[in-house]
């Protein structure tokens, strides 16, 4: 098994094939494959929200769909390089719906489809104030929140843990403020059950989209879990502590062109 997660790796790259694209939209990527699934979606998801990463057995594939606006249906190819897989497994998420996995044969002759049925989840908010600000040295920052699903790198059979990008994408303030609306994970069948998986707040920069810090809860950890993230919750305090972890960080210059490199204490407080 390890050696066929290693190939796996090697071949992992995003998948870019659309169609049933909206009336007005400009030409997709690729064509559609001569074997495949369909995956179809209702008229309430919205296409450029929706996240699938998937595994060919078989061949011992991994992949992800890469998402566009204004498509109706996602197409992933049931060969690689020429060759038929036997199964296919996929885990998809789509703003504003629970996560759902996909297990099912796969037939040399025939096509299948999927249809994506959302099962409506809310929302919650976390309010965070950051410390040590001059972490980031000036710059101006965006915050991002991914799903760490543990559960589903046993279901894929990945050597990593995927992750979801998930909620909206705000500002830092210059005090240091952000809130961040995220899925309530707490009623997703998937996703709610104990130690499944976490939430991960990450700082990019705004001009490269590179990310500069994770966001570390500094407060009490009782909301904190062991790799830094926020623990699966209902509802959250008014307003949660976070400290930036910068450790693997570029060099940023000051004025005079001299590199600002951060000090001891400036790694990942935990």
């Amino acid at each position: 098994m390890g050696i066929m997660r290693h190939r796996a790796a090697q071949f992992f790259r995003p998948l870019f094939l659309m169609a049933a694209v909206c009336s007005g939209q400009s030409p997709q990527p690729a064509a559609r494959p001569s074997h495949y699934i369909e995956i179809k979606l209702p008229r309430s998801v919205s296409s450029e929200s929706v996240f699938v990463r998937y595994r060919l057995i078989g061949e011992e594939y991994a992949g992800w769909v890469q998402p566009h606006p204004g498509v109706s249906s996602y197409f992933i190819s049931t060969t690689h390089e020429g060759r038929p897989v036997i199964r296919i497994k996929a885990l998809l998420y789509a703003q504003g719906c629970a996560i759902q996995t996909l297990d099912l044969p796969v037939s040399g002759s025939n096509n299948l489809e999927y249809s994506f049925v959302c099962q409506p989840l809310s929302s919650v908010w976390v309010a965070g104030a950051v410390t040590r600000m001059d972490r980031f040295y000036g710059r101006e920052v965006k915050v991002q929140a991914k799903y760490v699903a543990r559960w589903a790198q046993a279901f894929l059979e990945l050597d990593d843990v995927p992750t979801i990008p998930i909620g909206d994408v705000p500002y830092l303030s210059p005090d240091g403020h952000f809130r961040l609306s995220v899925p309530d994970f707490s009623q997703d069948p998937l996703a709610g059950a104990p130690d499944r998986g976490e939430i991960q707040i990450w700082a990019r920069d705004k001009i490269t989209e590179r990310i500069v810090a994770q966001l570390i809860p500094a407060g009490p950890g009782v909301m904190k879990t062991r790799m830094g993230g926020v623990k699966i919750l209902s509802d959250y305090p008014s307003e949660i502590g976070f400290a930036p972890c910068v450790a693997n960080s570029a060099p940023v210059h000051d004025a005079a062109g001299f590199a600002l490199r951060p000090g001891s204490r400036d790694l990942c407080d935990r």
